[in-house]
């Protein structure tokens, strides 16, 4: 177990969290917004994939 916790906190974070994290939270989000089956399994997994390259700057804040 203790290999476990290793594991996780070298897992690299996005924006504070981890992308399985984010998966979990986004699969939420899908899941509260009513989207199911095959919509739901490829919106939740292109949100993931697209997390390591969000580049966030000021320009994004206009």
């Amino acid at each position: 177990m203790a290999n476990e916790a290793v594991d996780q906190t070298t897992e690299k974070t996005y924006f504070g969290l981890t992308l399985s994290q984010h998966a979990e939270r986004i699969r939420k989000l899908a899941a509260e917004r009513g989207l199911t089956g095959d919509v739901f399994e490829r919106v939740t997994k292109k949100a993931v994939e697209m997390i390591p390259s969000i580049r966030l700057n000021e320009n994004a804040h206009r």
